[in-house]
């Protein structure tokens, strides 16, 4: 029955993509929704909190957290991305880190958690919605013709802010679970490994995929194969406790080790199947995610919902737009004079393009 449902997902999936392309609507709201109600029946929300209670979210992290990332990095414009890198590190950089702690000061003082929540959760929650997933922004850049230096900028700052947030992520959560007492030379030691490894180990697997991709030229599925095996396995290999340093950051550099590098390794040939393959499964990811999150919020409304905290839903979203905007305004002196030319009027549509989307719902699932 479990693999009924997940080819009734993807069936959907398709109808629901079909009506995006021809309405406008964006698809991942759509798919939401539709888990959403889903979960609202009574034998949806059975099967729900079966899988919800049996499946480890370690694995719901190792299946979509390479779909998700890798396609992204790999199809960067490795030319303008070096450009932008500076703007990029401060937006992965110090500007998330400013917009985790606004977040956390607006959820314990302003949205007053403070009686539900301890602040060092706020600081993880903070760490969860930091992590930026602007797909649907960039592709509208795309369709409306904006400049590829825009859209860009747009999409290195997600790849790399991915990484950073799971990086506070894992660090925070050790706190919060009572594993670890805060001490700050630990915390910036472990994110120094967990970075600093994870960036190293893509290095590794780019020039052991780039190798292999020489080795079996104008062979599209094996080269195809090459790519995905690697992806997964160096994200398994990063996340396993013995080694345990950054999977998301380990993928992004090789995916784009592999927009640098890599390829010129892929024949003519191969390039469309390789493109194909990463897209259905991202597909598949994107679409299994949100349907997971929709049927995860049903049973949220059906357990604990309230109208109150509808309501602060939306002022946090307020929120997070907020001290995002005055993120980025802080330290828009250093981002004019790196990269290309940026104005203030770019700064208001940067606040507004960092969406919450797949990867922020996989950190809140492991929580």
């Amino acid at each position: 029955m479990e693999i009924f449902y997940i080819f009734l997902c993807l069936f959907s999936g398709q109808l629901l993509k079909h009506i995006s392309n021809n309405t406008g609507i964006p698809y991942t709201p759509m798919i939401t929704m539709g888990g959403f109600l889903v979960g609202m029946t009574e034998t949806g929300g059975n099967a729900v909190t079966k899988s919800l209670t049996e499946v480890d979210p370690h694995v719901i992290l190792l299946i979509f957290m390479p779909a998700l990332i890798f396609e992204s990095a790999f199809n960067s414009d490795w030319y303008v991305f070096k450009k932008q890198i500076g703007k990029i590190l401060l937006m992965a950089g110090p500007i998330m880190l400013c917009c985790v702690a606004l977040t956390s000061f607006v959820m314990y003082y302003v949205l007053n958690y403070r009686t539900e929540m301890s602040f060092m959760s706020c600081i993880l929650f903070g760490s969860i919605v930091s992590a930026t997933d602007p797909v649907a922004v960039v592709a509208l850049l795309k369709e409306l013709g904006a400049s590829k230096r825009l859209s860009t900028l747009i999409e290195g700052e997600s790849l790399l802010n991915d990484g950073t947030a799971m990086v506070v992520f894992l660090v925070v959560l050790e706190v919060v679970e009572g594993q670890k007492e805060l001490e700050w030379l630990g915390v910036i030691g472990k994110f120094v490994r967990l970075a600093g490894g994870g960036a190293l180990l893509g290095i590794l697997a780019g020039i052991i995929l780039t190798y292999w991709l020489h080795r079996i030229h104008n062979q599209p599925v094996l080269e195809a194969n090459a790519t995905v095996v690697t992806a997964y396995m160096l994200f398994f290999i990063c996340e396993y406790h013995t080694v345990h340093v950054s999977g998301i950051i380990a993928i992004v550099t090789l995916g784009l080790f592999m927009s640098h590098n890599g390829k010129s390794r892929i024949s003519t040939e191969s390039e469309e199947a390789i493109h194909a393959v990463w897209s259905y499964i991202g597909f598949c990811a994107e679409t299994a995610i949100f349907v997971l999150a929709g049927l995860w919020l049903a049973q949220i409304v059906l357990a604990s919902f309230t109208w109150y905290d509808l309501g602060k839903s939306f002022a946090l979203y307020f929120c997070l737009t907020l001290t995002r905007y005055l993120a980025l305004m802080a330290f828009f002196p250093c981002m004019r004079r790196s990269g290309y030319k940026i104005d203030a009027k770019s700064i208001v549509l940067l606040a507004y393009s960092g969406l919450r989307g797949a990867v922020c719902l996989c950190l809140a699932l492991l929580v």
